[in-house]
């Protein structure tokens, strides 16, 4: 087993990433934010209110992150397809 890695996908609530400046129709399925240092998140909509963050950028990489993950949207979202979603909208609401 010491050669198994094993990890956690990051799923969260999809007003939870909201949170920062958003742009998610430039390529659909595929979100990302940014925030006052110019720090990127990534994140693929798996359903109506969930999101696995993909990844992270920094204006220097972000173009190049975005058109990486802009062709692996339909790859993730295959995958969780079958999720039925268990996190409610940030707030509880």
């Amino acid at each position: 087993m010491g050669d198994t890695e094993i990890y956690e996908t990051p799923i969260m609530s999809l007003d939870e990433f909201k949170i920062g400046l958003m742009d998610k129709d430039s390529v659909p399925g595929l979100l990302f934010r940014s925030d006052e240092n110019g720090f990127y998140s990534l994140g693929v909509q798996i359903n109506d209110t969930e999101v696995v963050k993909v990844g992270a950028a920094t204006e220097d990489n972000a173009m190049e992150k975005i058109q990486y993950w802009s062709e692996h949207v339909q790859d993730i979202q295959e995958r969780f397809k079958n999720r039925k979603p268990t996190l409610k909208p940030f707030g509880g609401k």
